[in-house]
C-alpha cells in the first residue's frame, strides 16, 4: 500500500511539473511589418508601405498550442495625380494625398507543427478589432474619418531559433475588416521579420 502510495504521489509531482512547464512558456516577438493594400483599401492607397510593426505575446497553455495577442501598426500614403474630385454635389480640382492608418489589437491562438525543432513553421487566427484613421487632403481642404473595425486575422509563419532563448520571425498576416457605419470593411497582408524571445 505505502509503494502504491508512493507511485502515485511520484507521479503527481511529475504531472504538476510539466504542467509548470507548459504554463511557463512563453514567445514575445517583435516585428517590422510591410503592409500590402487589398479590397476596399486597395483601392483607396495601392502603395505597399513599409512603415509598420507589430508586439506579439504568446503563451504555451498545450504541446504545440499558444494564446497570446498582438498589436500592431500600419500606415498607408500614396499621393494621386492632379485632377477633379467629386463628392456628392461639390467638385474640386488639385492634388489629392490620402492616408490610412491601421492599428489592429486582437488576441491570437496559435499552432506550432513542430515545438521542439529548430525551425518552428506555425498557423494562427486572431480576432479583436482595429482602430482606423483615414484621411484625403486636397489643398486647404482636409477629410478625416475615424472608427474601430471589428476583424479576423488569419496568420502562417516560421521561427527559426538563433539559440535557447532567441529566434527570428518570418510571418504573413492577413487582416479582415467589416463594413460599421463609418467605412466599408477593407483588408490588407502584412509581412513580418522580427527577434524573437523564448522564456521558460
Amino acid at each position: 500500500m505505502k509503494k502504491i502510495a508512493t507511485i502515485i504521489f511520484l507521479c503527481s509531482l511529475g504531472f504538476g511539473a510539466t504542467a509548470q512547464e507548459i504554463q511557463m512558456k512563453s514567445i514575445t516577438s517583435l516585428n517590422y511589418s510591410i503592409g500590402v493594400p487589398t479590397g476596399n483599401l486597395n483601392d483607396f492607397i495601392s502603395r505597399i508601405s513599409g512603415s509598420g510593426f507589430s508586439i506579439d505575446y504568446k503563451r504555451m497553455v498545450a504541446p504545440n498550442i499558444y494564446l497570446g495577442g498582438e498589436f500592431g501598426y500600419n500606415y498607408f500614403s500614396e499621393e494621386k495625380d492632379y485632377d477633379t474630385y467629386t463628392d456628392e454635389t461639390a467638385s474640386i480640382s488639385g492634388i489629392q494625398t490620402r492616408y490610412n492608418t491601421s492599428v489592429p489589437i486582437t488576441l491570437t491562438a496559435d499552432y506550432v507543427f513542430t515545438d521542439n525543432s529548430q525551425f518552428k513553421p506555425y498557423i494562427g487566427l486572431g480576432i479583436g478589432t482595429v482602430y482606423n484613421n483615414r484621411e484625403v487632403d486636397l489643398g486647404l481642404l482636409t477629410s478625416a474619418v475615424d472608427t474601430w473595425f471589428f476583424t479576423l486575422k488569419p496568420e502562417a509563419g516560421i521561427i527559426y531559433n538563433l539559440s535557447s532563448y532567441t529566434g527570428i520571425k518570418v510571418s504573413s498576416r492577413y487582416y479582415q475588416t467589416f463594413n460599421n457605419k463609418d467605412l466599408d470593411a477593407h483588408s490588407y497582408f502584412a509581412f513580418d521579420i522580427g527577434f524573437v524571445f523564448m522564456s521558460f
